[in-house]
């Protein structure tokens, strides 16, 4: 613990932030007897794969009935906060949601998020016969990895294929079947309808844009 007000000690790790330069501490440690001044890297942004959201918004974007977001810290920890916590939590863990598989992990490439659903799908004829998917993490489209949601984008963007298979990763989830062209009209009226105001995030709808889809 430090000091640092005459009634106030924390702990010492406090001190990181004040002492950093260009991404390390300088520390003086002993070793043998000797002291040695050393520079511990601290870099300030430590690469999760589900990061803290911060003062931002999450983004998201709408195809169709379905509601892809991008999976952020506090979705794993309001879930602890939630009613039918426990419940919650331990069908996530049955069924090896990745949200809780990957909760705390380091990322395995540098772009790497978990995109999941995180509604009901909004009624329309498209959904009819599908399960609720909330929460579930997509793992494909087309067999294409959804690396982040900009990738899913992407993939839906630029895809010439009649369909949109979407994966689930884990267990026990469905695979969802759109026809693209079709999904894409219909999202202007799903958008209207709910009373939403934009198709994504300005962030995810800037890579929509880049090359309106066909």
């Amino acid at each position: 613990m430090v000091k640092i007000e005459p009634n106030l000690r924390v702990h010492f790790p406090y001190l990181v932030q004040h002492v950093a330069k260009n991404g390390n501490v300088p520390l003086t440690i002993v070793r043998a007897g000797k002291q040695m001044h050393v520079d511990l890297p601290a870099p300030a942004d430590y690469p999760l794969v589900l990061r803290d959201l911060g003062n931002s918004y999450p983004s998201y974007f709408i195809f169709g009935p379905v509601v892809f977001c991008e999976a952020t810290e506090q979705v794993v920890s309001g879930l602890t906060r939630a009613s039918k916590s426990m419940e919650w939590l331990m069908h996530l863990m049955v069924s090896g949601n990745p949200l809780i598989k990957k909760y705390g992990e380091k990322q395995d490439f540098p772009s790497e998020r978990l995109v999941y659903v995180s509604s009901p799908f909004f009624p329309h004829k498209l959904s009819k016969g599908y399960g609720n998917p909330i929460l579930r993490v997509v793992e494909s489209l087309n067999h294409h990895p959804a690396k982040n949601l900009a990738s899913l984008v992407e993939i839906i963007r630029d895809s010439t294929d009649e369909f949109i298979t979407i994966e689930c990763a884990g267990r026990g989830g469905e695979t969802w079947v759109f026809p693209r062209k079709e999904t894409i009209s219909a999202t202007e009226e799903i958008l209207t309808d709910n009373g939403i105001r934009s198709q994504g995030s300005p962030d995810v709808m800037l890579t929509w844009m880049a090359h309106p889809p066909k």
